[in-house]
């Protein structure tokens, strides 16, 4: 298989269009369908490495230098580890907490800033409301003393030595 038929075997796997995919490594669609038919075959390195980042492959695999098993296996590899790792996340939240990732990662960019600017309110006015409750706490004029306990001002006010 040619660098330029991996290529395509990358754009055709994420579902992109030439024109979609030429944009994002910064060619124009003419480009791409050379580089993809094998008429230009010295391709610019940045493009190699734009390509492999956007199929979330190595440049080395782009060029022919690993061969298909190895990335059957990588790829593989890197399922199980994302798997563990998801399992792990979950494992430390409560379940109502796991729904709402879930719920999150359904909903569009759009709705998603919307909710993060609504957490970001609500963590603000949270904020405000225990620094009140602090400087209540911290102004309380009902706590009795009983008459007599509480003479360490007056007793510095009254000491000339002091």
């Amino acid at each position: 298989m040619t660098v330029g038929e991996r290529i395509k075997e990358i754009r055709t796997k994420l579902g992109m269009s030439q024109v979609a995919f030429a944009d994002k490594i910064n060619v124009s669609k003419q480009t791409l369908y050379k580089y993809e038919n094998n008429i230009i075959t010295n391709i610019p390195s940045d493009k190699i490495e734009a390509a492999a980042k956007l199929g979330n492959v190595s440049p080395a695999y782009l060029m022919g230098w690993e061969n298909e098993e190895e990335m059957k296996w990588a790829e593989e590899a890197y399922m199980v580890t994302a798997s563990t790792a998801i399992e792990g996340l979950y494992a430390a939240f409560k379940d109502k907490e796991v729904n709402h990732f879930k719920d999150y990662a359904k909903l569009t960019d759009n709705h998603k800033n919307m909710v993060d600017n609504y957490t970001k309110k609500l963590l603000s006015i949270q904020d405000m409301e225990h620094e009140a409750e602090l400087n209540a706490a911290h102004a309380r004029t009902d706590i009795d003393v009983p008459e007599g306990t509480d003479t360490s001002d007056n007793d510095i006010m009254d000491d000339d030595d002091f």
